[in-house]
């Protein structure tokens, strides 16, 4: 630690990790994590093994660990100025933290920082009394136990840190060997109805975790990328790429979930989708506000809830289309996605090829960020098994 604590935060972070993976390759980390206390090691696997449904703790204790080794001194459960001795952890995790996890750990960093989480951002210091609502209370007490023994000094703030990076590179490393194994369908005569109910059951299913709000997303995206081969109004458009959940919306400067462009590089048709929820006149004027200083040929609002119409608004919502329709000249069309997926599968020669395409854009997806997780990626798997392969 004494060598440490004279470099940038961005070395040691990358110093660190670079020893993790050293580890790794020596012998998958199994040497170093003996090294470590059980409970510790248990602890770090509590967070680890978690991580997907709680980024902000990693991030968090990332952050405390690292102004730890810079800074001996500190009390690192002391994470804001406003409490007496206190340092600003949010801003250390903004500046440093998250970004060394976007360009390490992308699956599980942060959109801007750890702190931005109300379980986490309150103004009281991170001792075991900690009042926090962290919903999985093995995560919670996982993360006040390490913070207490660096504290007391029975563990090195580098080597929890290591080793907490070794975890992610093992669970990374486990879960890309696990998860390419998602093969294409073999049957040759998949219909659409038995294509529809596939996607029905990932869709809706009862997950453990959070993020089946984008299966739809990336559905209709996969439906776009095969149309865009061969369907004549879409000829000469550019389907731009899957926004990744780490933009902070305000930042991504879109004008929906999906988007299509003309050769000139403006909105030719866009779409935002509605999971479980029905549209209202709201969601109506909302989307407007997203295109109405940019040209645009259609704006489709796609929900998978029914009715698709939140009920007592169809009135309000149809008149609120054809007075965008009349100042601005672009076509609203609300609809239930469910039925919009039937309409463009008729449309393509080959299901199978959609199919293929939403199992390599999940993967994508899985791999690139934490909002599609190993559960949604196990079912699919699972399904395509028992309706698609013999």
């Amino acid at each position: 630690m004494v060598a440490l604590k004279h470099i940038s935060f961005t070395e040691i972070l990358d110093l660190v990790y670079s020893s993790a993976c050293e580890d790794y390759k020596k012998d998958k980390g199994i040497t170093f994590l003996k090294g470590l206390n059980d409970k510790h090691v248990v602890s770090l696997k509590s967070i680890t093994d978690n991580i997907e449904s709680f980024k902000a703790v990693a991030a968090v204790l990332t952050t405390c660990l690292l102004k730890k080794i810079e800074n001996p001194q500190q009390d690192i459960r002391l994470h804001k100025k406003v409490l007496t001795g206190g340092y600003s952890g949010r801003t250390l995790d903004t500046e440093y933290v998250t970004p060394f996890f976007k360009k390490r750990f992308r699956r599980y960093a942060m959109k801007e920082s750890g702190w931005l989480t109300r379980s986490l951002e309150q103004a009281h210091a991170f001792t075991l009394g900690f009042p926090g609502k962290i919903r999985n209370i093995s995560v919670k007490s996982a993360f006040l136990y390490l913070l207490d023994e660096v504290e007391k000094g029975n563990v090195k703030p580098d080597k929890l840190m290591q080793g907490l990076f070794l975890l992610l590179i093992q669970k990374l490393e486990h879960e890309s060997k696990e998860l390419t194994i998602i093969s294409s369908p073999t049957k040759e005569d998949v219909t659409i109805n038995v294509l529809i109910e596939c996607l029905k059951e990932h869709f809706f299913s009862r997950y453990n975790v959070s993020g089946a709000s984008k299966l739809p997303v990336i559905a209709l995206y996969s439906i776009y990328q095969v149309l865009t081969l061969d369907l004549p109004r879409f000829k000469d458009k550019k389907l731009s790429p899957l926004k990744s959940h780490i933009s902070a919306d305000s930042k991504a400067k879109g004008v929906g979930d999906i988007e299509l462009l003309t050769k000139k590089g403006q909105y030719f048709e866009a779409i935002e989708v509605k999971h479980g929820i029905p549209v209202d006149a709201d969601m109506v004027r909302d989307a407007f506000e997203k295109f109405k200083k940019r040209p645009i040929e259609r704006y489709y609002i796609l929900t998978t809830a029914e009715p698709n119409i939140k009920s007592g608004s169809e009135k309000e919502v149809k008149e609120i289309i054809e007075q965008i329709k009349q100042e601005h000249g672009c076509e609203v069309i609300v609809n239930g996605l469910i039925h919009s997926l039937k309409y463009y599968l008729r449309l393509i020669p080959q299901p199978g090829l959609f199919v293929w395409t939403y199992t390599r854009n999940l993967e994508a997806e899985f791999k690139a960020s934490s909002e599609i997780k190993e559960e949604h990626m196990r079912l699919w798997g699972d399904i395509l098994k028992k309706r698609l392969n013999r």
